[in-house]
């Protein structure tokens, strides 16, 4: 191809989807949910950090038990709410997928949502069908903190892993696809405003908008 792979590799929250505000808000669902005590401090840190992680130090200065595989499908089956009532997509993705799809790319989606929630949210969307397939970190026992993970993805994909490119907002998904000798082209999600100069250090491009990688007239 002339613009230097032959398949993408697509995370979904903050890439596809503008839904990782909402990901990050699931704590304040939680903590509501379960009646926890909400802290200032808690509220400013919600949009920067993970849900897993917060929740995580908020439970342990609590004292109270905190079983993390119980709570992130907690936190999944309020995202699966969100999907199909809220998100949208990012703009641009269905004008840059049909793109790609005209060049021939091959085209997946790999995220950390559980696969059948994410099926759900792209079908919503209308674009779940340019996918040769939608894969999550459960179905080879692998995650995106693991180089393996993408030569896999790209073994899939028929693809040898210097041709795949891989689409994606947070850091430590980056880190590792370049460890596994992806090119990465990092999308601009407002969470992940700290982490911003290592990305733009890592990545091959970076965008803040999907209308930059489509052809100009």
């Amino acid at each position: 191809m002339t613009f230097g792979y032959d398949a993408a590799i697509f995370d979904m929250d903050g890439t596809l989807l503008d839904s990782m505000r909402y990901w990050r808000y699931t704590s304040l669902e939680y903590l509501l949910k379960h009646n926890l005590p909400i802290q200032p401090d808690i509220l400013t840190r919600m949009i920067d950090t993970s849900s897993r992680k917060l929740l995580g130090e908020v439970m342990a200065g609590l004292g109270l038990p905190y079983h993390l595989e119980e709570a992130v499908a907690e936190l999944e089956g309020y995202m699966d709410r969100h999907y199909q009532a809220d998100i949208q997509m990012k703009p641009c993705v269905p004008e840059f997928l049909h793109f790609l799809q005209t060049q021939g790319v091959k085209m997946c989606v790999a995220t950390a949502v559980t696969r059948e929630i994410a099926v759900r949210a792209l079908e919503k969307q209308g674009i779940a069908h340019l996918f040769e397939f939608i894969t999550d970190i459960h179905e080879f026992g692998l995650d995106k903190t693991q180089p393996e993970y993408f030569h896999v993805v790209a073994r899939r994909l028929n693809c040898p892993i210097q041709r795949c490119m891989v689409f994606e907002d947070a850091l430590y998904s980056i880190q590792t696809a370049k460890t596994a000798g992806c090119q990465v082209c990092a999308i601009h999600d407002d969470t992940a405003h700290l982490q911003q100069a290592k990305i733009l250090a890592l990545a091959d491009v970076y965008v803040r908008h999907y209308r930059e990688l489509l052809p100009h007239e």
